[in-house]
């Protein structure tokens, strides 16, 4: 990315991308069966090529549903990656401690509740998962990272700020950008404001169709003003393709393309949401404090 003679280089030193995939070798790291998707290989050296692209510092792996609980791919990446990465694992429930400290160990800083592209069931359900994971985490010094449907996260939004860690919601927590005055963004706004939830900037075509809508920037900014300090962007690299939410078998065989998706622009589009000072929050220090990152060398 180029410099801004008035703003310093962008994006600033450290800049982290806090959602990315990592995907094979298939023949290492078989996916998961039955599954909802099959995609292609996105290995972490095609992830560190798209990192010095586009001159980010540090990613953040998070367990993608076609590897279920089997963290093997993502725990390679954070070894290649060293202090320059850390994950989001997903973990069968009441994983012991031992386990649990060595996925510590090995860069994990948080365990995710995919309720989109798994399913969820009941309300009741998803609930009692979410506390039981969470007394995990908070044994562990994780957060908990939701991936669900605006309304549901409505409706849970007391449970969630009972829960005793911080809780990471993915993709603007599926906000509709088109609808400033609804339940789901006046929801958001009063969880930032709790400062427990944090929120996701990340997979822009998921709440919105067009990633670069501009209301989709009007909710960034308004977010983000609400409480800067709770604002992390994510890429969703390598942009997995759309599928549904019930796992299926053979008939997943065949790899399912990746979105065609600019990811330079993605990263580039953030000047115009945000000032400098929310920025470098949003890309550098926020990324720091959640997910634990070493401090930068002098």
């Amino acid at each position: 990315m180029k410099d801004d003679d008035t703003q310093g280089p962008f994006p600033p030193p450290g800049s982290c991308d806090c959602h990315v995939h990592v995907i094979g070798p298939k023949p290492r790291f078989p996916l998961a069966s039955p599954r909802s998707y099959t995609p292609a290989d996105a290995p972490v050296a095609a992830l560190e090529t798209m990192m010095a692209a586009l001159g980010l510092t540090r990613a953040v792996v998070v367990q993608p549903s076609v590897y279920g609980t089997d963290n093997r791919c993502t725990l390679d990446a954070l070894a290649r990656l060293g202090p320059r990465g850390r994950g989001v694992a997903v973990i069968d429930d009441g994983l012991g401690r031992a386990e649990r400290e060595a996925l510590h160990r090995q860069g994990v800083r948080g365990v995710r509740m995919n309720l989109l592209s798994s399913g969820g069931g009941t309300r009741d359900a998803v609930v009692h998962r979410a506390r039981r994971l969470s007394a995990d985490c908070a044994e562990t010094g994780w957060h908990l990272q939701v991936y669900a449907d605006a309304g549901t996260l409505e409706t849970m939004a007391a449970e969630l700020l009972a829960l005793p860690v911080p809780v990471v919601l993915d993709h603007f927590g599926m906000v509709d950008p088109t609808d400033p005055a609804g339940a789901g963004a006046a929801t958001m706004l009063r969880l930032l404001d709790s400062g427990r939830i944090w929120i996701k900037a990340s997979g822009f075509y998921r709440p919105a169709q067009d990633p670069f809508d501009p209301a989709l920037g009007r909710l960034a900014a308004r977010l983000s003003a609400a409480n800067p300090e709770r604002i992390v962007w994510g890429s969703d690299w390598p942009h997995t393709p759309q599928h549904g939410g019930t796992p299926g078998a053979d008939r997943w065989e065949a790899e399912t393309p990746f979105r065609t998706i600019d990811t330079a622009r993605l990263l580039g589009i953030l000047p115009e949401w945000l000032d400098a000072d929310t920025l470098h929050r949003v890309l550098v220090a926020n990324p720091a404090t959640l997910y634990d990152f070493p401090d930068l060398p002098a």
